[in-house]
């Protein structure tokens, strides 16, 4: 799950990498966003958070995740929660940096859905044209 939130974190910042492990995080962010230094760790802090809370969640309360867009959009929310505690310049550019990155991922939630639905149109069509022969052979 966590490198799925990786892959997707990636896709939102246009990079064509993720990292592997949490000590490559800061080199990647140094890559993909040179001049958001000062917001690196508030970002891989709302990630890293949210990942421990989905995995606790899933571990003890028996929760279900079924995308791994869902934990971007807490991440975004926490993001958005915590720019609070910045000044009004460096706050405005993590709002706009964590709504762009929401609406992202829901584009690729839509995108993610459309999948889905083909795909259980296949299923239902391969499903009737077995019923069809199924009748036919009876």
């Amino acid at each position: 799950m966590a490198k799925a939130v990786r892959a997707i974190v990636a896709q939102c910042l246009g990079a064509s990498n993720i990292c592997r492990n949490f000590n490559q995080c800061w080199m990647w962010c140094e890559h993909w966003l040179p001049s958001g230094e000062k917001f690196y760790t508030l970002g891989i802090a709302a990630i890293c958070w949210v990942i421990w809370k989905t995995c606790n969640s899933v571990c003890f309360e028996g929760k279900i995740v079924t995308s791994p867009i869902s934990i971007i959009c807490y991440a975004c929310s926490l993001m958005e929660y915590w720019a609070g505690l910045f000044l009004d310049d460096d706050k405005d550019q993590l709002v706009t940096g964590a709504n762009t990155m929401l609406k992202i991922v829901l584009q690729l939630m839509g995108e993610e859905a459309k999948a889905q639905r083909n795909h259980l149109l296949k299923y239902a069509k391969s499903k009737d044209q077995d019923d069809k022969s199924d009748d036919q052979n009876s």
